[in-house]
């Protein structure tokens, strides 16, 4: 290709960043996620700070991830409300929350149970947000231009996530874990103002939350569900559930895992290479949307896996931070075309439900992998564990390849708006 149709090619790219609702969209999830970076290294490192146990990390994730699997009750209520409103309501919850832990140690009451109370709590106030999100963004920009808005909007919160964590070990080690919960609650409010500010266009039905009884409420949680059992997302979603398992398996044990290998700054900096790893994926979705995602995807979960193996048995923390990078590039890859894939090929009425049920499965399995890991981790060790979670990777990409209608699965660019709405799309 030459110089001027490889500029041409970056304009088309980057053309969906001219939309400026999108823009306020990126931004305020970019704010969010700052402060959650910070907030993930310091919640998780304080627990492990005041047990000196992965059995209680285990049990920190669990209970910050398990209140997700109710996702699947809001979707309903989700493709009901104005989500401009919902994302900025969620915010301001969250600010509130996350104050409970810095209260606390100013009024010498801290302890771990607070840590473990602030969690769940900090969790159910953000059921909303993910699935209004992934609904928000097909309203913003055009079908044929997901793909690359997933891709811009995965960069962004990515790229400010490995900043995030890369910096929150030295933090932690300068001023205290507590001190980042504190931030943490100004970036909440930061990113309601700016999700505030969003204009999303309204949807049929919008508004009508009031008039959601429970019959009808149950039939809209049922369509949701059984969309997922009829098409071939449901079965994009058992790979995905497992690979998320073991992952879960994986983040009990990294903060022992880290500290063996080099302390607070050492567990900042894996969690900021596994979100570069992401991003750099991220950026690559767009160059390869063209290709068929079944191969894609077979290739990438089983790369993941050896490079995982790798970033756990080669020695040095450089090369471990370099390989754990590097092993997440496939899922950067497999996220944004797997996200692109559902948002044009469910349609528009059934998504804020479906991904809500996509969600609450995740958010099941990862707390349950969470909490068997963080006691496989004080019976086995973690390098033991963190091995185990390489070979989900490996057996997700044989999934992939066993299954025909994934392993032939098309370019997510080919998918048709909607086509996963009737029962033959399997």
């Amino acid at each position: 290709m030459t110089g001027h149709g490889l500029r041409a090619a970056a304009r088309r790219r980057t053309a969906v960043l001219r939309n400026a609702d999108l823009r306020r969209m990126l931004a305020g999830h970019a704010v969010s996620v700052l402060g959650d970076g910070l907030y993930a290294v310091a919640a998780m490192w304080l627990v492990y700070d005041l047990t000196g146990s992965t059995a209680y990390t285990g049990l920190a994730g669990f209970l910050t991830r398990v209140p997700g699997v109710l996702k699947l009750f809001v979707g309903p209520v989700v493709d009901r409300l104005p989500l401009g409103r919902v994302l900025t309501l969620s915010e301001f919850a969250q600010a509130v929350l996350v104050l409970g832990v810095p209260l606390a140690a100013a009024l010498g009451h801290l302890s771990v149970a607070v840590v473990l109370t602030v969690m769940p709590l900090l969790a159910l106030a953000n059921l909303l947000t993910g699935p209004a999100q992934n609904a928000t963004l097909p309203r913003l920009v055009s079908d044929e231009n997901l793909v690359r808005a997933n891709s811009a909007a995965q960069v962004t919160a990515k790229t400010v996530d490995a900043a995030a964590r890369g910096v929150a070990g030295a933090l932690v080690a300068v001023g205290g874990a507590v001190a980042l919960y504190v931030v943490d609650a100004a970036t909440f409010v930061v990113a309601g103002i700016l999700y505030w500010s969003l204009s999303v266009p309204p949807r049929d039905g919008e508004n009508t939350v009031e008039g959601l009884d429970l019959d009808s409420y149950l039939t809209d949680l049922r369509e949701g569900v059984a969309l997922l059992g009829e098409s071939v997302v449901g079965k994009m979603l058992v790979a995905s559930l497992f690979a998320n398992f073991l992952t879960g398996v994986t983040l009990a044990v990294l903060p022992a895992f880290a500290d063996a290998v080099g302390g607070p700054e050492t567990y900042g900096l894996l969690l900021a290479a596994t979100t570069v790893g992401i991003v750099i994926g991220s950026v690559a979705a767009s160059a390869v949307d063209e290709f068929p995602l079944g191969a894609t995807t077979i290739v990438g979960f089983a790369s993941s896996g050896l490079l995982w193996t790798l970033a756990v048995v080669v020695p040095g923390r450089l090369a471990t931070v370099a390989l754990f990078a590097l092993s997440r590039v496939p899922a950067g890859v497999y996220n944004v075309s797997v996200s692109a894939t559902i948002q044009t090929g469910v349609p528009d009425d059934l998504l804020g439900r479906v991904t809500a049920v996509v969600g609450s499965a995740s958010s099941l399995v990862v707390p349950v992998g969470m909490l068997l890991g963080g006691l496989a981790g004080s019976r086995f060790g973690s390098r033991t564990v963190m091995l185990a979670s390489a070979l989900g990777s490996v057996l997700a990409g044989a999934y992939w390849l066993g299954v025909p209608s994934l392993r032939r699965f098309g370019p997510p660019t080919r998918v048709s708006s909607g086509e996963f709405g009737g029962s033959g799309a399997s």
